[in-house]
């Protein structure tokens, strides 16, 4: 049965989004024309995707008495943790109707970057998930909450969409793909996926940090329009100067 994006329902069609990238990430999206789902484990936040603490409870019981001659890679409640990370891929926006000079300053890195902006209903019409294998490409919002304050056994997709509060400030949006088999568990995973997608679709617009100087806006416009994407360039709004 061929992938399809699965749009939680509290997203609005509508509902702008942002993604803050430097140049090269930006020239890969165009050129291959799809959007790159990482690796749970490749973010610097160590605690993507963990257990909240009444579900870790749980799954350490479930694998107490675990046969250790059992050839599965999966043989207690960190491997299946581990398991996890390695078997989910993401991709982060940010929800926000304007650009935003925190997200500038965490994910841009420097002043020579770019934001795309999109919607999610544009999301919706250009990605083409039907050559990915895996289960579930979801594209939802993150909730903010303490690992001690989520109750019972979340479905383990969910916990990749759980952050501790202190990065409510990012409203994040991810689409997540899973690869998980549970009759050949593997954690020999590649790095990311690609997600193919149509970009002159998706983006609605390509904001240069509003910071940069005169010869990268040149730069990414010429990009552009090497790359025949109509979306419009225009230099950030929310700068220093």
């Amino acid at each position: 049965m061929p992938l399809t994006l699965q749009i939680d329902k509290d997203l609005n069609a509508k509902q702008l989004l942002w993604r803050y990238m430097d140049l090269a990430k930006f020239v890969s999206m165009i050129e291959q024309n799809a959007l790159w789902l990482a690796r749970a484990d490749t973010f610097i936040d160590q605690h993507e995707g963990r257990f909240p603490d009444e579900m870790r409870k749980f799954i350490k019981k479930a694998y107490q008495g675990f046969d250790d001659s059992d050839p599965s890679p999966v043989k207690d409640a960190d491997d299946f943790q581990d398991y996890l990370v390695k078997n989910t891929f993401v991709s982060c926006w940010h929800k926000n109707f304007d650009e935003n000079m925190v997200m500038w300053k965490i994910y841009g890195r420097d002043n020579n970057a770019v934001a795309i902006q999109t919607s999610v209903e544009n999301i919706n019409a250009n990605v083409k998930a039907e050559s990915l294998d895996g289960h579930p490409l979801i594209l939802k919002s993150v909730v903010y909450q303490k690992p001690d304050e989520i109750v019972g056994v979340l479905p383990y997709e969910e916990c990749f969409f759980r952050k501790r509060p202190h990065f409510s400030f990012e409203e994040e949006v991810r689409i997540s793909l899973d690869t998980y088999c549970v009759h050949k568990p593997s954690k020999n995973t590649p790095y990311g996926h690609k997600l193919p997608a149509c970009i002159n679709g998706l983006v609605n617009k390509i904001s240069v940090h509003p910071d940069c100087s005169d010869w990268f806006f040149d730069v990414i416009q010429s990009i552009s329009i090497k790359y025949s994407i109509h979306a419009p360039v225009s230099r950030g709004t929310c700068g220093t100067k």
